[in-house]
């Protein structure tokens, strides 16, 4: 592989799920379901995703807004420059009580923990 590889927001479509707009980055091409990658999930202001868990753990960090999360019913506050890990099968989600602010949250995931455990 060589040269710069680059995923343009253009090139990368938004869509509902799990209750926010989500933009899959990673991995290039693909639009459904991968063992690992990453994206961009926007909660609207005054909204909430949908409580979910999975196989695989995701890491969050908070790009821009503030808000709540909640895994394995364990709320915390959540703003700019937050990371929150999840692990595997941990029921989690995000409440945005903003009522004219997007929360927007990056998201890395794999099968395997990448950090915090």
């Amino acid at each position: 592989m060589s040269g710069i590889q680059i995923q343009r927001r253009a090139d990368a479509p938004t869509r509902e799920e799990y209750g926010c707009e989500f933009r899959r980055i990673l991995p290039w091409q693909r639009s459904g379901p991968s063992d690992t990658g990453m994206g961009v999930c926007t909660v609207a202001p005054g909204t909430a995703t949908t409580p979910h868990s999975h196989v695989d753990h995701e890491q969050f960090y908070v790009v821009r807004g503030s808000g709540t999360v909640e895994v394995e019913g364990e709320r915390a506050e959540v703003g700019p420059g937050d990371a929150i890990v999840v692990g595997s099968h941990q029921v989690h989600h995000f409440e945005n009580g903003s009522a004219t602010e997007e929360l927007e949250l990056l998201s890395v995931w794999s099968l395997g923990p990448l950090g915090g455990e």
